[in-house]
């Protein structure tokens, strides 16, 4: 590994680090000393993995490029990045590991490509700024825990290609009004919607959404 702060002479191939702006070959590991300083990451062409904690508690980090070549955004992936506030993932992708975008206080939206099947436990958990996330049709399963304490999102919409809700999967999403949970669930965790104090769920009669709603004390409507 080669870290560089000015020479901007060098070929780019020689080059991991230089002036805010890390290159990732999948492979290189950040070193400690400088994850505080890295601003943006430029993931090479041909990449197909980013690591599991490959930017882990980059606090300053504020933007990321991805090729379509990514499949896997690895475990921890971008835990704890506080300063990233969007990310866009490219339709290659089909597998986000667990606590991926963990702790990303500022990111504020973000699209899941169509290519994601499963949106792993606590992936975007503890990310304050949400307010927007979209789900598209491909995700079958919201593991536990997936949004937990997002405390600003609004509203959701689950597709007709979810069957499970995993426990906690939206606990202490304390502004969240309105979810509109499809037939196509079967099976809800527990705890799901605890701490949601403003929330009505959408459903049709005789769901299990509905069903759920009523055992949890939860407020539903069937005007969908």
């Amino acid at each position: 590994m080669i870290i560089i702060e000015n020479d901007s002479s060098l070929i780019r191939k020689f080059i991991t680090y230089t002036q805010g702006v890390y290159y990732y070959n999948g492979e290189n590991k950040v070193p400690e000393e400088i994850r505080d300083e890295i601003k943006e990451v430029i993931v090479d062409d041909g990449v197909t993995e980013i690591g599991d904690n490959a930017f882990s508690h980059c606090e300053s980090l504020e933007s990321i490029t991805i090729p379509d070549s990514v499949t896997y955004i690895g475990k921890y992936a971008f835990f704890d990045c506080q300063s990233l506030k969007s990310i866009t993932i490219p339709n290659s992708v089909t597998s986000i590991g667990h606590r991926a975008f963990c702790d990303c206080t500022s990111l504020t939206s973000i699209t899941i490509p169509d290519s994601v099947k499963k949106i792993d436990y606590c992936a975007f958990a503890h990310c304050i700024s949400l307010t927007s996330i979209t789900i598209p049709d491909s995700v079958t399963e919201i593991d536990w825990g997936a949004f937990y304490d997002c405390t600003s999102l609004t509203s959701i919409t689950i597709p007709d290609s979810v069957t499970y809700i995993g426990e906690a999967a939206f606990y202490c999403c304390e502004s969240l009004k309105s979810v509109t949970i499809p037939d196509s669930v079967t099976s809800i965790g527990i705890g799901v919607f605890d701490g949601c104090y403003n929330l009505t769920v959408y459903c049709s009669p005789d769901s299990y959404a509905e069903r759920y709603c009523i055992l949890q004390d939860i407020p539903y409507s069937n005007d969908i």
